[in-house]
């Protein structure tokens, strides 16, 4: 290091998502997301599966997988934060959208959604795999 003393070796670094520490391993860590089905005809979205940061927590959201049983019929929306990552999204297969390791501060919502795009009946499952540090 450049200006640090010769025998300063290690150098810890704290990392903060909005204000909210994230832990230096190891840390205390828990399951989060949720699994959720929407079955219908709506042409309008549905929530399928939603997942909440808990107060003073650090999500980290790793995947979500969704599977329906008609792909030609089925869009799908996805919401993290305020931001709409996808939305009119017609999976082909199922198939996980991998977020690595996705860092959200307390209080983020991720949703999924789905809607039948000419009224055909659906059934579309989905599984949000995250955990939350702190």
């Amino acid at each position: 290091m450049p200006d640090a003393p010769d025998w300063i070796t290690d150098v810890q670094v704290n990392v903060v998502v909005e204000n909210v520490p994230v832990p230096p391993a190891p840390a205390k860590e828990r399951a989060a997301g949720g699994a959720g089905n929407y079955s219908g005809v709506h042409e309008t979205y549905q929530e399928v599966v939603s997942w909440t940061v808990a107060a003073l927590k650090v999500g980290d959201l790793k995947e979500i997988l969704i599977v329906t049983d008609d792909y030609d019929h089925t869009e799908i929306k996805i919401t993290v934060g305020s931001v709409t990552w996808c939305t009119g999204w017609s999976p082909t297969s199922a198939m996980p959208i991998i977020f690595e390791d996705l860092k959200l501060v307390a209080g983020t919502e991720v949703k999924v959604e789905a809607q039948s795009d000419d009224g055909t009946a659906i059934d579309v499952d989905a599984i949000i795999v995250a955990k939350e540090i702190g």
